[in-house]
């Protein structure tokens, strides 16, 4: 063992927090690793250093995921943070919760309905159809600072609200999904209906066997453009399937007839509309849809 990690680990022992975590700090740089980024995390929380623990933590989060006593010092740092949602996704993937992080997060869910701020928090939250395309997207951020319960309620309510951005719902409902919960949520999709789902039924984008078919085909149809080109298009087909979230096997039938369009694009347009959930009628939709983005 170097003369460096000796004195970090003597350091940690006597509880010299600042001295370990600088010593670990070095060791880290120069040979990283999933024990010295626990070490390190735990002096830096230990030191009240709560964001450089979480960056650092955020470096190699799922080791954190192994063991319970690792589980609670993940947990620790996510509610000094105040990522109260962060720390019920990550929970929510456990085959157990430990008691004593349930204690934490219901603490921390406590503390956090008794600061000054939290009724205009959540009021801003709740009511995040008034605002901007941008301050929608720094409301949701903002958003996961609330606890379990407000946040659910709130986004029952934006969900079906046709003034929060396609986007904005998009990701809320990927994290009802995250949550795994088990509760029925009402989701406004692209097609301006209502449609009921489950929380815990949901699949992650991953998980859709459709995206993976469209990447391919996109790779394998673009392979002659220059890579800007094909980091454009596999942008674009990224976010178009985000946007049809959480039914994208319903929009797309076809992958190959779709990429086609998405890389020629309205060659030749019709002046007539095109029938409903046609293929040219959602590429329209979603063109709309993120020009109005990239405009906000």
């Amino acid at each position: 063992m170097d003369r460096n990690l000796q004195l970090a680990n003597e350091a940690f022992k006597a509880q010299k927090w600042a001295q370990a975590a600088q010593l670990y700090e070095q060791e880290y740089q120069s040979a990283p690793s999933e024990k010295i980024n626990h070490l390190l995390v735990k002096s830096l929380f230990e030191e009240h250093q709560y964001k450089m623990a979480y960056t650092i933590m955020m470096d190699n989060l799922n080791s954190y995921l192994m063991d319970e006593q690792h589980v609670i010092l993940m947990v620790e740092v996510l509610l000094a943070n105040r990522q109260l949602l962060m720390s019920h996704v990550l929970t929510a993937t456990l085959p157990r919760v430990p008691a004593q992080v349930t204690r934490l997060i219901q603490q921390a869910e406590a503390n956090a309905r008794q600061e000054p701020n939290f009724k205009k928090d959540y009021q801003t939250f709740y009511q995040l159809s008034a605002l901007t395309f941008n301050q929608q997207q720094r409301a949701f951020e903002k958003g996961k600072e609330l606890p379990l319960d407000e946040w659910v309620t709130a986004t029952k309510v934006l969900l079906i609200d046709p003034f929060v951005k396609p986007i904005i719902r998009v990701s809320l409902l990927e994290m009802v999904q995250k949550l795994k919960l088990p509760e029925h949520f009402e989701f406004r999709w692209l097609d301006n209906k209502n449609y009921e789902i489950v929380g815990n039924q949901l699949k992650s984008l991953a998980e859709f066997e459709k995206v993976g078919i469209l990447e391919n085909v996109l790779r394998e149809m673009i392979d002659d453009h220059d890579p800007v080109t094909q980091q454009l298009y596999q942008n674009e087909l990224g976010l178009q399937v985000t946007l049809l979230y959480p039914f994208i096997d319903r929009a797309i039938p076809d992958p190959r007839a779709w990429v086609t369009r998405l890389i020629k694009g309205d060659q030749v347009q019709s002046a007539t509309l095109p029938a409903a959930y046609s293929l040219e009628w959602w590429q329209r939709k979603l063109s709309q849809i993120m020009s109005e983005m990239t405009g906000a």
